[in-house]
């Protein structure tokens, strides 16, 4: 797996279908990248938000909304 395309692949995801909740973007990401779990996609937001590139925001009952900055 190459983790260099994960980020264009959140992106174009994004992109295409505005803010996600954090579940679907995985399940999304997962189909394009197998074996990429939900602490992979953590990390890779982490650093796409300090990046300025995403925005995550804490959503009711413990969800996260996932959208382009």
């Amino acid at each position: 797996m190459d983790t260099k395309l994960v980020p264009s692949k959140i992106v174009e995801l994004l992109e295409r279908n505005g803010a996600l909740k954090f579940d679907e973007l995985h399940k999304r990401v997962k189909k394009s990248f197998s074996g990429f779990d939900e602490d992979d996609l953590n990390i890779m937001l982490m650093k796409m938000e300090i990046q300025g590139m995403v925005k995550v925001y804490r959503i009711p009952r413990g969800k996260r909304r996932v959208e382009l900055a």
